[in-house]
């Protein structure tokens, strides 16, 4: 097993027939961490990512209470979002 073996580093593995995209992302994610930014940053972006796709405006208190302990299953968050009146943006590119 790996017990005795040093592991610096794991590749991404994707089983799907679009895996390239998934393997693009996960070197483009790999960089960004490797110039320094922590993944708790990461997590701050992508929670203030999501309020902007429901709208929230950049005044909302919203935007200053901490990440929620639970963004890895945003559900809970969406459906606090849609009791606020917030809805996700009906725009068909993402960049």
């Amino acid at each position: 097993m790996l017990k005795n073996k040093q592991v610096n580093h794991f590749a991404a593995v994707v089983d799907d027939v679009q895996s390239r995209p998934f393997s693009d992302l996960q070197n483009r994610l790999d960089e960004i961490q490797n110039s320094g930014m922590t993944a708790l940053t990461m997590r701050s972006i992508l929670f203030n990512k999501m309020l902007d796709l429901h709208n929230v405006p950049d005044d909302h208190f919203l935007r200053d209470e901490s990440v929620p302990s639970k963004i890895e299953d945003p559900s809970l968050l969406v459906e606090k979002l849609n009791d606020l009146g917030f809805y996700r943006k009906q725009s068909g590119a993402m960049h």
